[in-house]
């Protein structure tokens, strides 16, 4: 008996146990969507209803066509919905797939033959990610720069006034993407719908209004550019704020390894701007000077030493030996 349920265990771990846990992915099972994805779209256009008034949508990386499926659902009948990637698309009625690279002039030629002359987009999709073997870090860059060849193309094929849907990663590149979706649109919102896993990096922003400008600076559609040269807001945090502070959805510092930090009492106390150290470090090291200790300690217990540990929460200090 107990040999049979190790067995019965085994066979459940080699299954996809994230889908057969995920209401989703049943919903999309029984509701004949092709992926799961479907439903964060679902809940994005409920939030926005961008398809009810678009008559001609654009779907990048649109396999395995899950989104094609919603657009095609919830745009007014005899709409134009053409949808492109790298892997070929199933076909789905009353839409035009082709199989090609978003980031080519071949595609880009492809897409103008599939839009009837003198025809814009009213809104542009898009949904891909690249599959690097798991590196975050390149796969989070690759991504963006893909996002960024999408908002290349939504540039030239959007109306005024149109839309553009995209999923984006939290990572560094992430404000640079922003600062360039709000060059291009009146309004730039982030939001992450309920079918998307809160385990997953992924949130999605809409941009609202296009504002369709005669010439666009291509160093603002250029990734070796935009995410070379642009730095995201830095902003020191004020502990002594009574107002609730916003989430840093850029991720972590470039090169911190750990999350715990000191500093020497006599920084602190030396400090123009002793209220930002507050928010920067953990600890204050009373025996310490500026010299004996590094910027990010790599080992908060390997040393004993007295210390004033802030509780900024609740606005009082407690020094305490350790």
């Amino acid at each position: 008996m107990r040999a049979r349920m190790r067995r019965a265990r085994a066979r459940l771990t080699r299954c996809d146990a994230r889908s057969i846990a995920d209401k989703y992915y049943y919903l999309a099972k029984e509701q004949g969507f092709r992926s799961r994805a479907a439903f964060k779209l679902v809940q994005l256009n409920r939030k926005y209803d961008f398809f009810s008034g678009a008559r001609a949508c654009m779907d990048l990386c649109a396999a395995p066509g899950g989104w094609l499926q919603v657009a095609q659902k919830y745009m007014p009948m005899s709409s134009l919905i053409v949808g492109v990637d790298l892997a070929p698309i199933k076909p789905i009625r009353g839409c035009t797939t082709f199989v090609d690279d978003i980031t080519t002039q071949s595609c880009r030629a492809q897409l103008k033959r599939c839009t009837p002359e003198g025809t814009k987009y009213d809104i542009v999709i898009h949904d891909g990610a690249p599959n690097v073997g798991g590196n975050f870090a390149a796969e989070s860059y690759t991504q963006a720069a893909l996002t960024l060849d999408s908002l290349r193309l939504a540039s030239e094929f959007l109306r005024e006034g149109g839309w553009f849907v995209t999923k984006v990663f939290r990572s560094t590149e992430y404000h640079a993407l922003l600062y360039s979706m709000q060059q291009l649109f009146k309004k730039v919102e982030s939001t992450k719908p309920v079918a998307s896993r809160g385990t997953s990096a992924e949130i999605y922003v809409v941009c609202i209004g296009y504002l369709a400008p005669a010439k666009i600076d291509p160093r603002l559609l250029d990734h070796r550019t935009l995410f070379a040269d642009y730095e995201g807001p830095k902003q020191a945090i004020d502990v002594l704020a009574r107002t609730k502070q916003t989430r840093n959805r850029s991720g972590y510092e470039d090169g911190a390894e750990v999350l715990y930090k000191e500093c020497p009492a006599e920084t602190f106390v030396h400090s123009d701007k002793p209220a930002e150290l507050l928010g920067q470090y953990h600890a204050f090291l009373l025996d310490a000077s500026v010299s004996d200790i590094p910027a990010l300690h790599t080992s908060p217990h390997t040393t004993r030493t007295t210390s004033i540990h802030l509780d900024t929460e609740g606005g009082c200090t407690q020094a305490r030996g350790r």
